[in-house]
C-alpha cells in the first residue's frame, strides 16, 4: 500500500512511459473502489548462478567459498553473524519508489540494507542486480547515502543489469563504480525527467466515484502547491517545467561525469540495445558469479578498478576487513575461500584482459592463488610486443610534434586572417556608417524639396482658383458690354434712319410749292413743319429736345399704337 501511494502521491519521475501506462488500469481500480493491493513481497524466489549446481536467492550475500547466506536469517545465517568476507548482493527490481512495493523493495530500504551490510568488518563490497523501467526522482538520493557510506568504508558497488536499466535505474548505475550487463540484448538508457499524475481544480466532480473534489487555501498562502493549482486551474506548466529542467540537467551532467564516453546521443532519452553502448553506458558482459568474483578480486587487490571510476574517492580498506576467517578473525584469507574467486577469474581471464592476451598471443594463462606468473617464452614475447609498441609510440610522438608545428603554422596563419578580416570587418562597417549618413542626408533634402514643391504647388493652386474668379467676372463684364454695345449699335442704326428720314422730309420741305411737284402742295402751304410731330409718314419721328430714354418710351407707345 505504501508503494501505491507513493506513485499516486509523487509527480516527478525518472521512468519509462510505457510502465505508467501499464499501471494506470490498476491505479484507477485502486482510487475508484478504495482498494489496496496483498501480494506478499517476502516470498523468496531461487535462481541459479556461480558454480554448477549452487542455488542463490535474491536476498543473500555471498562468501568466498561459495556459500550463500539468506537475509532474515535465511538458511540460519544473519548478517551480523557473518565473519568471513562476503559480497553483499541486492535486487533492484521493478518500479523505484522510497517506500517500496508489493513486489520490489524501496530505495530506503535498499539504502539502509547496503549500510548495515557495509558495517560489517568482512564485507567485501556490493552487487545491486538491476531490472527496472525506472521510478521516483527522488530514490536517487537514497542511493547516492548508501553508495557514499559503502565507498567511505573502502567498498567498491557495482552494478550487474539483467533486462532492462531505465532512467532512475540508469542514474543508480551512474554512481556504482563499474556496470555490466548479462545479455547484449539488455536494455538502457531512457535518460531524463518527466512529470506523471492526475489533476483535479476545486469544484470537479469525480465521475466514478460521484464525490467533489474540494480544496481551500488561507489568504497567505499563494505559493503553496502553486504548480499542481496553476496546472489544473489554467493549464500552465511553467513553473513545473522548470522543476523538471533543473532536474535534467543535473542528472545529464551526473551522467556524463559517470560515463564520459557518452555523447548528447545517449542523454536524451533514447533507450539502447547493452551491444550498441558497450564502453558507453556499460563495461561488459558478465555472468552474475563473475561479476562476484570481480568484487572479491578488486578488495584483495588481484583486480584493478576501470580506468572509468579509478579516480574516484574510496577509501582505503581496513587491514582486517579482507583477512578474517571465520572462527580466528586475524589468519589470512584460506585457499578454500579463495576457490570460487580463483576458479571464476581463471575462466574469464581473456575475458577481462583481452589486451593483454592478444599482446602475448596466448588463448589462456594459468592462475594460482598468488596470481598470473610469466614464463621466459611469454616475457619475451611481451618484451618484442612492447619495443614495438614503444616505437610505434615514439613514431606516434615525432607526428604528434610534426602536427603540433603544422598545426602551429596553421594558427598562426588563421590569427593572420583573423586579423585582416576584423581590419576589412571595421572598415566594412565605417563604410556602412557613411554610407547610412549620406543615405539619410540625401533623403532629409528631398524631403525639403518636396515640402517646396507642394508648397509652391499649393501656392499656384490658390493663384489659379483666384485667376479664375477673375475671368468670371470679367467673363461676365465683357458679356454685359457686349450686350450694350448690341443695344447700342440698334439705337445708332435707328437713329441713322430717323436722320436720313429727317433729311429726306426737308428736302421735300424746301421745294417751292407746286414746282415741279407731282400733286398737291404740303397742307401747310410752305408755312414750314409743326412742331413737335409725333411721327413722320409711317415712322416715329425722334423729338431732339427729349431724352434718348423718353423718346424710346414714346416709340415703343407709338409702334404699339400703329402697328
Amino acid at each position: 500500500m505504501n508503494g501505491l501511494f507513493e506513485i499516486l502521491s509523487n509527480k516527478e519521475w525518472m521512468i519509462q512511459q510505457e510502465f505508467l501506462h501499464s499501471i494506470l488500469p490498476t491505479l484507477q481500480y485502486n482510487i475508484t473502489n478504495h482498494a489496496s493491493l496483498g501480494i506478499d513481497r517476502e516470498k523468496k524466489s531461487p535462481m541459479a548462478i556461480g558454480q554448477q549446481g549452487q542455488d542463490f536467492i535474491r536476498e543473500y550475500q555471498v562468501t568466498q567459498d561459495g556459500k550463500t547466506h539468506g537475509r532474515y536469517g535465511w538458511r540460519g545465517d544473519s548478517l551480523s553473524e557473518l565473519n568471513e568476507p562476503f559480497v553483499n548482493v541486492m535486487p533492484i527490481d521493478g518500479p523505484i519508489t522510497r517506500n517500496g512495493g508489493a513486489c520490489s523493495y524501496g530505495s530506503m530500504e535498499i539504502r539502509d540494507w547496503m549500510m548495515e551490510a557495509a558495517n560489517n568488518p568482512a564485507c567485501q563490497g556490493h552487487v545491486l542486480t538491476v531490472n527496472t523501467p525506472g521510478g521516483s526522482a527522488w530514490a536517487k538520493n537514497d542511493f547516492q547515502q548508501g553508495i557514499d557510506y559503502a565507498h567511505a568504508r573502502g567498498q567498491r558497488v557495482i552494478a550487474f543489469i539483467d533486462g532492462l536499466c531505465a532512467s532512475a535505474g540508469m542514474y543508480l548505475a551512474s554512481l556504482c563504480d563499474e556496470v555490466y550487463v548479462m545479455n547484449p540484448k539488455d536494455q538502457l538508457g531512457c535518460v531524463g525527467v518527466m512529470a506523471a499524475f492526475f489533476t483535479m481544480k476545486n469544484g470537479d466532480k469525480d465521475l466514478s466515484t460521484g464525490e467533489t473534489y474540494r480544496e481551500y487555501y488561507d489568504p497567505e498562502s499563494v505559493d503553496k502547491n502553486k504548480e499542481m493549482r496553476d496546472i489544473a486551474e489554467d493549464e500552465d506548466a511553467t513553473l513545473l517545467i522548470e522543476e523538471l529542467k533543473t532536474l535534467g540537467e543535473e542528472f545529464r551532467a551526473d551522467m556524463k561525469a559517470a560515463f564520459p564516453n557518452a555523447k548528447d546521443e545517449h542523454l536524451k532519452g533514447k533507450v539502447f540495445d547493452a551491444k550498441d553502448v558497450m564502453g558507453i553506458l556499460c563495461d561488459g558482459e558478465m555472468m552474475l558469479g563473475q561479476v562476484i568474483s570481480r568484487v572479491f578480486n578488486l578488495a584483495n587487490g588481484i583486480e584493478q578498478p576501470i580506468a572509468r571510476t579509478a579516480s574516484r574517492k574510496i577509501a582505503k580498506r581496513p587491514a582486517a576487513a579482507s583477512a578474517s576467517t571465520a572462527g580466528s578473525g586475524s589468519a589470512a584469507v584460506s585457499a578454500k575461500a579463495n576457490t570460487l574467486s580463483t576458479t571464476l577469474n581463471n575462466i574469464n581471464m581473456k575475458e577481462q584482459f583481452p589486451a593483454v592476451f592478444a599482446l602475448l598471443g596466448v588463448e589462456e594463462m594459468q592462475v594460482s592463488e598468488e596470481g598470473t606468473f610469466f614464463n621466459k617464452d611469454l616475457l619475451a614475447t611481451l618484451n618484442a610486443n612492447i619495443e614495438a609498441m614503444q616505437k610505434e609510440k615514439a613514431d606516434a610522438l615525432a607526428l604528434v610534434e610534426s602536427l603540433t608545428a603544422e598545426k602551429n603554422d596553421l594558427t598562426a596563419k588563421v590569427e593572420n586572417l583573423t586579423a585582416q578580416a576584423e581590419t576589412k570587418e571595421t572598415e566594412h562597417a565605417k563604410t556602412i556608417e557613411d554610407l547610412n549618413a549620406a543615405h539619410a542626408t540625401a533623403i532629409e533634402e528631398k524631403d525639403n524639396q518636396i515640402s517646396a514643391l507642394e508648397q509652391e504647388k499649393a501656392d499656384l493652386q490658390s493663384d489659379m482658383e483666384g485667376k479664375a474668379s477673375q475671368i468670371e467676372t470679367l467673363t461676365a463684364d465683357l458679356n454685359g458690354a457686349k450686350e450694350s454695345l448690341t443695344t447700342a449699335q440698334n439705337t445708332i442704326a435707328e437713329r441713322d434712319q430717323q436722320i436720313s428720314d429727317l433729311n429726306a422730309t426737308i428736302d421735300e420741305m424746301k421745294q417751292d410749292a407746286g414746282e415741279g411737284a407731282q400733286g398737291g402742295s404740303p397742307a401747310n402751304n410752305g408755312e414750314g413743319v409743326e412742331s413737335p410731330q409725333v411721327a413722320i409718314g409711317t415712322q416715329y419721328a425722334y423729338d431732339n429736345s427729349l431724352s434718348y430714354e423718353e423718346n424710346m418710351k414714346r416709340k415703343k407707345e407709338w409702334e404699339a399704337e400703329h402697328k
